[in-house]
């Protein structure tokens, strides 16, 4: 945030040097950004780290003399915990105090899923041992939803991929669909806010449950990181076609393309060296996966989507210092590829310098 409006207030300065605004119009929306300055601030951020260790410490304290406590009496004591967060948060809203109001349910969502566990334990309940992460997952979205807290549903959101790891772990299955919807009600309050932290947080869960089904249906197996690879360019290609069709509805545009091409990248990867551990594809893959983040480098510069280009960037890198690596045994093949790969690029660069002057609205002119 603080980047992108340093970077506006230049643009600012830039647009009033060239007239398209008037110093009038300038001041007026360095003033409009002087008043939509983020509220965060050192005391909401202390807030919410005291209300989650004030929980934990009542959780403590229950845990330390939980052997001397009646079941009624421990039972007593996580309701009244939980209920008096809720009292609490209530009583901060009615002050005005939002943020603190967030942080008490946030800390009575943490008591809700302590006194699960401890009840569990209490009763004996041998049970299902994911299930009673889903329990809580379930209950924090609610909170989530029902109070439109960004904290609250992003902790619903990481409950439920701690909840996904373990269904994992005790089933052993290659796709845990059941995270789909788990995954949908946290977006839907995510929506609800339009919180964009929390939609970069959705698509991070939802990248990594796509990126391991290739490494759970069969690590060396080409089907598995293929469709990963798929479904990463069916993104970019959504991206891409429909851009403004989208971006209409929301303006998430760029951030499917940096998504998409991450989860194609994952999968490339996996199907060159791992998929293929002896190399004998590799050349041939590698070239296509090189001229793929060109590609979308090139059309990353084009729509001025910097984060897909870093991460162009930084696939590029990866990709040639990997093929290197691998292919370091045949030197004169990988010097032969590198030269190829080398003189392409260049003819690629000289092409957009070219493009870029061909387009460029400032022209220099002649004395």
């Amino acid at each position: 945030m603080l980047h992108s409006r340093n970077r506006l207030l230049k643009d600012i300065e830039r647009w009033q040097g060239r007239g398209w605004i008037g110093p009038d119009g300038a001041d007026s929306i360095r003033a409009d950004l002087a008043t939509r300055r983020s509220t965060i601030g050192l005391g909401q951020v202390l807030g919410t780290l005291a209300a989650v260790l004030i929980g934990l410490s009542a959780m403590s304290f229950v845990a330390a003399n939980w052997h001397d406590m009646s079941k009624l009496a421990r039972l007593s004591v996580i309701m009244a915990a939980l209920w008096g967060c809720f009292a609490a948060a209530a009583t901060l809203q009615r002050a005005g105090h939002d943020r603190f109001a967030r942080s008490a349910v946030l800390a009575a969502v943490a008591i809700y899923g302590a006194g699960i566990m401890q009840i569990a334990q209490m009763y004996q309940m041998d049970g299902h041992p994911p299930d009673a992460a889903l329990l809580w997952g379930m209950g924090a979205v609610g909170v989530g939803l029902l109070t439109r807290s960004d904290p609250v549903l992003a902790a619903a959101l990481v409950i439920f991929v701690v909840w996904h790891v373990m269904e994992l772990s005790e089933s052993g299955q290659f796709v845990h669909w059941a995270f789909l919807p788990a995954w949908a009600a946290a977006a839907a309050g995510f929506a609800l806010t339009r919180w964009r932290t929390g939609l970069h947080l959705l698509a991070l869960a939802l990248a990594g449950w796509v990126i391991e089904y290739g490494y759970l249906f069969h690590p060396e197996a080409y089907r598995g990181h293929a469709v990963v690879t798929l479904t990463g360019c069916a993104l970019i290609a959504a991206s891409v076609a429909g851009g403004p069709a989208i971006d209409r509805w929301r303006k998430i545009s760029g951030a499917m393309m940096f998504y998409g091409f991450a989860i194609a990248f994952a999968g490339a990867l996996a199907l060159q060296f791992i998929a293929d551990p002896k190399g004998d594809h590799l050349l041939a893959s590698g070239t296509v996966t090189l001229a793929a983040i060109i590609a979308a480098l090139a059309w990353s510069w084009r729509t001025d989507n910097k984060a897909a280009l870093w991460a162009a960037y930084t696939a590029f890198s990866i990709e040639i210092l990997a093929l290197y690596i691998k292919k370091i045994g045949t030197l004169l093949g990988t010097s032969a590829f590198f030269l190829v790969a080398g003189v392409f690029v260049a003819a690629l660069a000289a092409a957009a310098v070219r493009l870029h002057r061909a387009t460029s609205p400032e022209k220099e002119s002649l004395p």
